[in-house]
C-alpha cells in the first residue's frame, strides 16, 4: 500500500517514522531546538506544497492531510516551528 503524508511536518503522526510505504511530504525543511530543548526536524522526501502536489491522479492508495492551521500566531512560536501556520 502506498501512502502519502501530504503535511508530514516532523512525522509526529507516523509510529514508524521511516515506514518505506509512505511517501513524507511538506512545504519546508527545518531543524531547530524548541523552547524547552527538544529538537524539532522537519525532513519530507519530497518538498512540495499540498495546494499542487507533484503526483499523477491515483499515485497513492491513502492520502493522510493534516494541514497548517494556525492562523494567529508569531514567526518565533515554537508552535509556528512545530505546526506550521497559515499564511496571511
Amino acid at each position: 500500500m502506498k501512502i502519502l503524508d501530504a503535511c508530514c511536518g516532523s512525522r509526529m503522526f507516523w509510529f514508524d517514522r521511516t515506514n518505506k510505504n509512505v511517501t513524507f511530504m511538506d512545504n519546508r525543511e527545518l531543524e531547530t531546538e524548541l523552547c524547552d530543548g527538544r529538537k524539532l526536524v522537519v525532513k519530507p522526501d519530497v518538498v512540495a506544497d499540498f495546494r499542487s502536489m507533484p503526483f499523477d491522479t491515483n499515485t497513492f492508495h491513502l492520502v493522510v492531510l493534516d494541514p497548517p492551521h494556525l492562523v494567529k500566531v508569531g514567526d518565533k512560536s515554537w508552535l509556528a516551528k512545530k505546526y506550521g501556520k497559515l499564511e496571511p
